[in-house]
């Protein structure tokens, strides 16, 4: 699952993409897309943290702020140059 090291590493204003292998009866939902964290929702601290991230426009979809527990998102590594 979670491991402390992933908890720890996901803030505010952090660039972020969705996973595409999600563990949801529904199925993955917006799998690969990018966005920035905008804010923690309090009710998913005890599952490792609940955020709400603003994906970004692609061609086929809008963008949209919706909530991702910490297990479906992995960091971006900002660009060195």
């Amino acid at each position: 699952m979670n491991t402390p090291l992933e908890q720890s590493v996901i803030t505010i204003g952090a660039r972020v993409r969705v996973k595409r292998e999600q563990v949801l009866l529904c199925g993955p939902r917006y799998p690969g897309r990018i966005g920035t964290v905008t804010a923690e929702n309090q009710f998913g601290r005890d599952n490792g943290g609940l955020w709400y991230v603003h994906l970004e426009a692609t061609r086929r979809a809008r963008e949209r702020v919706t909530t991702f527990y910490s297990s479906e998102l992995e960091i971006l590594e900002e660009d060195a140059s």
